[in-house]
C-alpha cells in the first residue's frame, strides 16, 4: 500500500489534510497557485441533505449530495487554467451537512 505523501502535492492523492481544506463561507487564499495546476479535484466528505457550491479561483463547482457514493463522498474537477479570477477557495452549503471539503492536484503543473 502506498504511503501518505508529505508536503503539498508531491504526487497525486493523499492530501486530505488541513492544508488543502476549503473553508466555509469566508474565502481564503489557496496553499498553491491554482492556475499552475492542470486539473484540480474537489472532494466533499459526508455531504448529506443538500448541495455544496465550491469556488476555486473564481470557478464554481456544484457538488450534489444526490451524487455521493456509498461512503458519502462527492468528487468534482476543474481545470486550473480556468482559475484566473483570484487564488481564493471557499464553499457554501445550500442545506444539509458536510464533514469537510478539500482540493488536490490531479495532473500536476501545466507545462
Amino acid at each position: 500500500m502506498a504511503q501518505r505523501s508529505t508536503g503539498l502535492f508531491p504526487r497525486e492523492g493523499f492530501n486530505l489534510d488541513a492544508l488543502c481544506e476549503i473553508p466555509v463561507t469566508t474565502p481564503a487564499a489557496a496553499a498553491v497557485t491554482l492556475t499552475n495546476a492542470k486539473t484540480i479535484r474537489v472532494i466533499a466528505v459526508n455531504l448529506a441533505g443538500g448541495d455544496a457550491t465550491v469556488t476555486l479561483g473564481g470557478e464554481a463547482i456544484v457538488l450534489a449530495a444526490a451524487d455521493a457514493d456509498p461512503n458519502g463522498v462527492v468528487i468534482g474537477h476543474v481545470r486550473g487554467a480556468l482559475c484566473s479570477a483570484d487564488n481564493n477557495v471557499v464553499y457554501t452549503l445550500s442545506a444539509g451537512t458536510v464533514d469537510g471539503v478539500f482540493y488536490e492536484l490531479v495532473d500536476g503543473p501545466r507545462r
